[in-house]
């Protein structure tokens, strides 16, 4: 759906106001404070475009430049934000698991901080797109996206990137960071050692979609990388171990999926998998985030709008995901 009817918005706004007061108690301004509660009415608002300008005329209440102007150029901190909204949504939730997952931000245009032609697995392509990695807390009943990064390519420290970064308003201290394609590969080396032979086959969850059933394999391994191995020795101890956990589908020449924990050497088979596993919600997040609350509908070009967009996305998710544990019924509506 794309979101919620004004009367189920007008329903709940008392409580929204509340909550933003609660969240947004870091910007220093009360006319910041009230365009960051518009811009959530407006994501939450019923409505296939939730970028600025058709979300300004939706809400009736507020110039399309005001609302521009506070998500794409406005001084606000959004980092305060993120914290206050990670320690609302972890006491609410008390999180089973911490899960990290990227998605795409499909763009026209090559000027938006980040963006080039890169491959998304949400998208299932190469694109044209940004790519942002969220931390999400995450339990069997309900999510939320806390906390975000914008990934940004290699060239885009090249010389000749001098004049976008400028008009993107990068910081200078902001560079491209790699993605660990190396130690993804060297757990694959671990898990084909080991063969389907050690593999187990178990049902771990039993819920709405019926008996989920699959085929892994645990081991214990010591992770090492340039960091880890440092660490070991100025402290004189032994790497540590982990687990590495795989999904070996019947069939396939070898694993497709892969996890590494701290969890006890102690810790059930069953709940190794289940823990992984829940990454199913974030999947279900990454949906609503981009169907029902635009995600990746924001328009604009620079570092500091995209941060404020994916910040207040997460706000209006964050809101929703308690208004649901509230009243389940919320759910078919959202």
């Amino acid at each position: 759906m794309g979101g919620l009817t004004a009367a189920e918005l007008a329903g709940i706004r008392g409580r929204l106001e509340a909550f933003v007061d609660d969240l947004f108690a870091s910007l220093p301004r009360a006319d910041q404070r009230a365009r960051g509660q518009c811009y959530l009415r407006g994501l939450m608002l019923d409505g296939r475009r939730k970028s600025i300008e058709p979300m300004a005329q939706r809400l009736g209440e507020v110039h399309y430049q005001a609302l521009h102007h506070f998500v794409a150029a406005s001084p606000w901190d959004w980092r305060p934000v993120r914290r206050r909204l990670a320690e609302v949504l972890c006491g609410a939730l008390s999180p089973t698991a911490w899960v990290v997952d990227d998605t795409g931000f499909p763009k026209d245009g090559s000027c938006s901080v980040g963006v080039q032609r890169q491959y998304s697995g949400t998208l299932g392509k190469t694109a044209n797109c940004q790519l942002g990695v969220s931390v999400n807390a995450v339990t069997e009943h309900a999510s939320c996206p806390l906390d975000w990064r914008l990934f940004l390519p290699e060239r885009w420290d090249q010389e000749a990137m001098v004049t976008r970064r400028a008009a993107c308003h990068l910081p200078e201290g902001v560079h491209h960071r790699p993605k660990w394609q190396l130690v993804l590969d060297m757990l694959d080396e671990l898990a084909m050692a080991a063969g389907e032979q050690a593999c187990v086959e178990l049902i771990w969850r039993r819920g709405s979609r019926g008996l989920q059933r699959g085929r892994f394999l645990a081991l214990r391994v010591r992770p090492a990388g340039v960091i880890p191995r440092r660490l070991a020795r100025a402290a004189d101890e032994e790497l540590p171990v982990r687990w590495l956990l795989a999904e070996w589908p019947v069939g396939q020449a070898k694993p497709t999926k892969y996890w590494l924990s701290n969890l006890p050497e102690t810790t059930p088979l069953v709940d190794l998998v289940r823990l992984a596993r829940l990454r199913w919600r974030v999947e279900q997040d990454y949906r609503e985030l981009k169907g029902a609350l635009g995600l990746d509908h924001f328009e604009g070009r620079g570092w500091v709008g995209w941060h404020h967009h994916v910040t207040l996305v997460s706000v209006a998710h964050g809101f929703l995901t308690l208004e649901r544990l509230r009243s389940p019924n919320l759910a078919a509506s959202a």
